[in-house]
């Protein structure tokens, strides 16, 4: 069993309730509020800050093209966030021994 605390899994729960109830009044505060989770990551293996930095880059770009045509779909951008927090949850979960 790992000592990682259970905080993380907490944190991952709450950015994933506000993705899902809508919460950021902006795309640059949903940026924001997953950039800052610093101490979330560090629980993570570093291709999990990878993977989520190239949707928030993508979602970046969405935000300022919004008048014009993108090549990203926002709301396929905020699934894939979904599934980030589903994939960094059942890691956690993994290395705490929680069984699902």
């Amino acid at each position: 069993m790992s000592n990682i605390p259970v905080d993380p899994l907490a944190r991952i729960q709450f950015l994933n309730k506000q993705l899902e109830d809508e919460a950021f009044d902006t795309t640059t505060a949903l940026i924001t509020a997953f950039r800052s989770e610093k101490a979330l990551l560090a629980e993570l293996p570093a291709v999990f800050e990878g993977a989520l930095e190239s949707i928030l880059e993508r979602l970046e770009s969405v935000a300022m093209f919004s008048g014009e045509s993108c090549s990203f779909s926002q709301s396929d951008l905020l699934a894939a966030l979904s599934i980030w927090l589903e994939k960094a949850r059942s890691y956690l979960e993994k290395q705490l021994g929680i069984e699902n």
